[in-house]
């Protein structure tokens, strides 16, 4: 029954590694030999932490031989830390109990017997303990040396981590250890360690809420010395660790969790489709892979007939209006908007529309009749249409939100995205434009409270360089039960792209990785939201 895809696992067993083609194959066969002999069913799960060596051939190899078992890899576009792709791991687990260990086997894989031996017995964690008077170690003589650096700073280590954050435990960094899966997946969005010290923050959590965690013996061996420099700089960056986990379990980061909230909504959504060929490609494939969840249409340009056709013909997906008033052409003829053109019939830059419309120079009833005539014209293609937005977010000046979109939104019966959502930013200084935007909207919402709204928005911060860890910071501060909108500008850079006169260019690209990455997907995991797809033209309405 072990490792048959066709039974529900009752275990998981979760391998990280990175660049350990040395010994990864003997690893390999190992686990899942251990895993074959057992007479319950397990998985593995294995999560490659963006090797840089022969280690995805190894794996690719290893996969192809044992394709019809309950093996799973993982694959990171960058290198994030032990922590966070154990952390992915431990996501994916869909057994009752799930176990993790060190990809060099320090701790041989028939060790995990003693640990799934704790649990049945009714522990919430079971972790390996080398100092425990039945554990033993295997090592050779040449060796000697390395007992008295590594191990004894260790034991250094181990007892300010039992001052400063875990007492009581002896052996925080053993690199076995396994969990109820219900009771640590609920504490996965709250963990911020991505190295060597997440260990710690995860017995912290557990400690504060009140888990049974056992210590039980094990076999180790010491088989290679690694860098007395390097040990040295991760101790002391470990040691900076210990002080914000004891500082934000001190504050309840960790203990003051809701009980079975309801999960935060998070619309993926995609803007500027029909700009440029390679736009519209990014988005079709986003939206086909359910990376994205809805788009919004930009008309003005030459390319959108075909993001238009696409889009009658795809009444699954969620589409809206992404209305338009500073790049391209208008619907209307020139003649009938002259405040909104320059002297060729086309829209001005942002810049330039900005200027004149603090000097007075825009007519918001020439702004309302193009808007019409935009949303008529994405229905008049076939396309079902659940909500608006707009380009370069010029609906949130207030002046245009209250006396503009907020009517135009009531009489159309469609809702309008805002971008109230959490402020990203690398601490401790917030993203500016995102902050503008969301106090933008604030003011906005105060000359029109009762605009129906489709989500709270957010996602400035992530272009040209989109990160797990800001958007992980991001979602952490959603709150449960609100319907959120990530904000994304996916595509691939071609000629048209570059002629069309945006601004935004090179990173359309590495939005579109982002988006497609393990790292993206465990980051949404983790935060315990929950991905929106909502097609038909059925607007998705925001929970408040």
């Amino acid at each position: 029954m072990s490792l048959d895809r066709r039974h529900e696992p009752a275990r998981s067993f979760v391998l990280p590694v990175y660049n350990a083609a040395p010994f990864l194959d003997g690893t390999l066969r190992s686990v899942r030999g251990w895993l074959a002999a057992r007479p319950e069913a397990w998985e593995l799960i294995v999560v490659d932490d963006a090797s840089t060596d022969t280690t995805p051939a190894i794996l690719d190899a290893f996969l192809d031989r044992h394709r019809d078992e309950a093996i799973t890899r993982v694959r990171f576009t960058a290198n994030r830390g032990k922590g966070f792709a154990t952390r992915a791991g431990v996501g994916l687990a869909r057994g009752v109990h799930v176990v993790f260990t060190d990809c060099d086997l320090a701790y041989p894989v028939e060790n995990t017997a003693r640990i799934v031996d704790a649990l049945d017995a009714g522990a919430d964690a079971a972790i390996a303990c080398r100092v425990l008077p039945a554990s033993t170690y295997t090592m050779s003589p040449s060796f000697f040396s390395y007992l008295y650096t590594r191990h004894l700073t260790g034991r250094l280590f181990n007892l300010l981590c039992r001052i400063l954050t875990v007492p009581r435990i002896l052996d925080t960094q053993a690199g076995l250890k396994g969990f109820r899966t219900e009771v640590v997946r609920p504490l996965l969005g709250h963990f911020t360690m991505d190295g060597f010290s997440f260990d710690v923050e995860i017995l912290r959590a557990l400690v504060d809420r009140g888990a049974r965690i056992v210590e039980v013996p094990v076999s180790f061996r010491y088989d290679s010395e690694p860098s007395t420099v390097q040990f040295i700089e991760d101790s002391a960056r470990m040691l900076r660790d210990l002080l914000l986990i004891r500082w934000r379990s001190l504050r309840g980061h960790y203990r003051d969790l809701p009980v079975d909230p309801e999960p935060a909504g998070l619309i993926v959504h995609a803007d500027d489709f029909g700009l440029a060929p390679g736009v519209n490609r990014a988005i079709r494939e986003s939206l086909e892979a359910g990376a994205v969840s809805s788009a919004s249409i930009l008309l003005g340009g030459p390319h959108v007939g075909e993001a238009l056709a696409w889009a009658a013909a795809q009444p699954r997906y969620d589409f809206g209006v992404h209305l338009n008033l500073t790049q391209g052409r208008p619907v209307l003829p020139p003649d009938r908007v002259r405040s909104l053109v320059n002297a060729r019939g086309e829209f001005p830059s942002l810049r330039l529309f900005l200027t004149r419309f603090f000097a007075g120079r825009v007519r918001l009833h020439e702004i309302r009749e193009e808007w019409r005539a935009q949303i008529a014209a994405v229905r008049a293609a076939g396309v079902r249409i659940s909500h608006l937005d707009s380009h370069q977010h010029v609906h949130l000046l207030p002046r245009i939100f209250a006396r503009v979109m907020a009517p135009l939104a009531r009489h159309e019966r469609l809702a309008v995205r805002v971008m109230d959502g959490p402020v990203g930013g690398h601490a401790p200084w917030p993203h500016p434009k995102s902050l503008l935007l969301a106090l933008a909207t604030r003011r906005a919402l105060r000359a029109d409270s009762g605009c129906p709204i489709t989500a709270h928005g957010f996602g400035a911060a992530f272009m040209r360089q989109p990160t797990a860890r800001l958007l992980q910071s991001v979602l952490s501060r959603t709150r449960p039960g609100r319907t959120y909108e990530f904000v994304v500008h996916p595509g691939l850079v071609d000629a048209a792209l570059r002629s069309s006169g945006d601004t935004y260019i090179e990173g359309r690209e590495r939005e579109v990785a982002f988006l497609a990455s393990e790292e993206f997907r465990a980051v949404v995991r983790h935060a315990g939201v929950e991905i929106l797809h909502r097609g038909n033209g059925q607007g998705p309405a925001a929970r408040p």
